[in-house]
């Protein structure tokens, strides 16, 4: 294996650790564990730095599903098991159908920053997951990513 592939592959591995540490005691969290890193239908983006500082971010770990019903249903599952423990939400129905909810979770432990949950459906077989963490309030995340679209 070339060294440019190795230091990548370490790269990929370490963020993806990071980012399953941040999640554990997660219902979502076996979904950012890579499952979807090589799924022709799932688009994964993990930023981390200095580009989410403007946001008061740390870590931002976005899976979006196109095609995948079945994978669209867990997303849901999870979610919903998560955000029964929110300190904050709030979320979005068509009907009986949730097609948005952000969420608000408490810290991992008293010394870490909050974490986040959005999740947006607008159809039943695509979604978008994000999980986010950061020194950061749920409604200016709201208004932040209702402002993009």
């Amino acid at each position: 294996m070339k060294p440019i592939r190795q230091i990548f592959l370490a790269c990929t591995l370490l963020l993806t650790a990071h980012a399953s540490l941040a999640q554990e005691g997660l219902a979502v969290a076996p979904l950012f564990s890579g499952q979807y890193n090589k799924d022709k239908h799932a688009v994964v983006v993990v930023i981390k730095g200095n580009k989410l500082k403007p946001y008061d971010l740390s870590l931002f770990h976005s899976i979006t599903i196109e095609n995948g019903p079945d994978d669209v249903a867990l997303f849901e599952a999870a979610v919903l098991a998560d955000s029964r423990k929110a300190v904050n939400s709030e979320t979005v129905k068509s009907g009986e159908e949730i097609i948005a909810g952000y969420y608000q979770l408490p810290p991992a432990s008293s010394d870490e920053e909050n974490r986040f949950i959005l999740f947006r459906k607008p159809s039943p077989g695509n979604a978008t997951l994000i999980y986010l963490e950061g020194d950061t309030e749920l409604e200016k995340l709201i208004n932040l990513f209702i402002q993009k679209k």
